[in-house]
């Protein structure tokens, strides 16, 4: 009976939706306006035209009937009774300049955005038992879904690997590897180094030449003396003398040259100048952009890559373990409103792309440019509504929306709560199937289905929740209030 008295207590004010919910607010509230942040400016081909993007707007779910007339109240039931998608309209102010001088300002429909039932976007939000049944809806339904041309439709929370942690493992060569998923904004770029069996350090990261010397790119990003290099690490013998091992290989002298090393391999048969510069480029926008993407985070890169190397070495001697890639404090849920992220960013990107094409086209014809001309509101539309009807996803991924199951109360309760892992399921040894220490209280440990699924789709516990993403700088702000000081570099 005291259980059955604390589950209603710690349900009376929240639903199984809840952190569905509360996902897909921090997307539109925060997320959205940061992806259009992102792409404020945009500059074709044709130099002299620029546009600007600002104010981004989504308003609740509208309807145009098929005379043309707009109706504001439009509510669940009636997307499901019509086939229609409940979705609402997507605004930004757009500036148009042409050479440098404002020639049109306006505040244009740029796509329509698919609304979660009972966000802050929803009709239904806040909404009393009386006044739901006289929209039609059941008061016991707890939202957290999407209707998508009459269709229930619900994201299945994806199960991956915590972005910018380290992770270290040795594999059965010998090599000692600590790698990290370094992500910023829709870009992820693993960055990999290896202690190879002979004790040399390699380094390998998206564009990056092949068998680069860790010690090389390291004078490339700053520390230009070997004491610089020697001083990044720590005191132990064991580490020492791997270090200096590679310092012994080290075949360059200057950080000119440890560029111009990465040069000839990112643009092989151009000029010195031109090789340092796209070395540059690539050292700044690939080699781990979590830290920064400009010259001043070159250095922080550099120690960043120490401390994995020290790692690796750590691990090669037997000073520390494996990083275990199945423990829960190694992954992340990608709830409903990440998902919408990626997907939204990937649809931007393209509506930007397209915006570039009409310009030019505009232009090259002769014709007068304005920014009813030029906007195709589909861009944006058609992408997102393509991968919520058929569940593709952005990165390969396949079955994140899936019909909402109705047959049963439980069923739809099931459906919010399950999560993916995107291994593929053809393999049959993997770890990640079996049932782990961390899953307790977090992930119901019988709930699985059988077959080939087995293990890779999961359900989170009847008390679990799980956070929406938290500002990094607010905590370092509250740290550094307490006391805590960041080191020098």
């Amino acid at each position: 009976m005291k259980n059955k008295e604390l589950i209603d207590a710690y349900f009376a004010n929240k639903t199984f939706a809840q952190m569905e919910i509360e996902s897909y607010n921090q997307f539109i509230q925060q997320k959205v306006p940061e992806i259009l942040e992102e792409n404020k400016i945009v500059v074709p081909k044709m130099e002299e035209v620029r546009l600007e993007f600002s104010d981004i707007e989504i308003l609740k779910p509208q309807i145009v009937e098929a005379d043309g007339s707009p109706r504001t109240d439009f509510y669940p039931m009636e997307a499901r009774i019509r086939n229609r998608t409940y979705a609402g309209p997507i605004y930004a102010t757009i500036t148009l300049y042409r050479r440098d001088v404002e020639q049109d300002v306006r505040k244009t429909y740029i796509g329509d955005m698919p609304v979660m039932l009972k966000s802050c976007l929803c009709w239904l939000e806040g909404k009393t038992e009386e006044e739901l049944i006289a929209m039609g809806e059941d008061p016991l339904d707890f939202g957290g879904y999407f209707i998508i041309n009459g269709s229930e439709k619900a994201l299945m929370t994806q199960e991956v690997l915590a972005s910018d942690r380290v992770l270290v493992s040795k594999d059965a060569q010998g090599k000692t590897i600590a790698e990290v998923i370094s992500t910023k904004g829709a870009f992820k770029g693993r960055t990999r180094i290896t202690r190879n069996p002979d004790g040399m350090l390699m380094v390998a990261f998206p564009a990056s030449p092949k068998k680069l010397k860790l010690m090389v790119l390291l004078v490339a990003l700053g520390l230009k003396t070997k004491e610089d290099i020697l001083n990044a690490f720590s005191e132990n013998k064991k580490i020492r003398n791997d270090i200096l091992l590679n310092l012994e290989q080290l075949d360059v002298r200057t950080q000119q040259d440890a560029l111009d090393k990465i040069g000839k391999y990112v643009a092989p048969g151009q000029v010195i100048d031109y090789r340092l510069r796209r070395a540059r480029e690539v050292l700044d926008a690939f080699l781990l952009p979590h830290i920064g993407q400009s010259e001043a985070d070159r250095l922080a890169k550099a120690y960043f890559l120490c401390m994995m190397a020290e790692r690796a070495i750590e691990r090669a001697y037997g000073l520390r373990g494996d990083d275990d890639k199945d423990h829960y404090a190694n992954k992340r849920l990608e709830l409903s409103g990440k998902l919408m992220e990626h997907l939204f960013r990937y649809a931007f990107k393209y509506f930007v792309k397209d915006l570039k094409f009409q310009i030019d086209r505009t232009v090259t014809r002769r014709r007068k440019l304005n920014i009813s001309t030029i906007v195709r509101p589909g861009a944006i539309t058609e992408r997102i509504m393509f991968a919520m009807s058929t569940g593709n996803w952005i990165g390969r991924a396949t079955g994140v929306s899936k019909y909402m199951d109705r047959v049963n109360y439980l069923s739809p309760l099931t459906d919010l709560r399950k999560i993916k892992s995107p291994l593929d399921k053809t393999r049959e040894l993997y770890e990640a199937r079996d049932v782990h220490g961390t899953h307790w209280q977090r992930v119901c440990c019988i709930e699985t289905p059988d077959g080939p699924q087995c293990g890779l789709v999961k359900n989170l516990a009847l008390f679990s929740k799980t956070t929406t993403e938290a500002e990094s700088k607010k905590i370092e702000e509250m740290l550094h209030e307490l006391g805590v000081e960041l080191k020098k570099v």
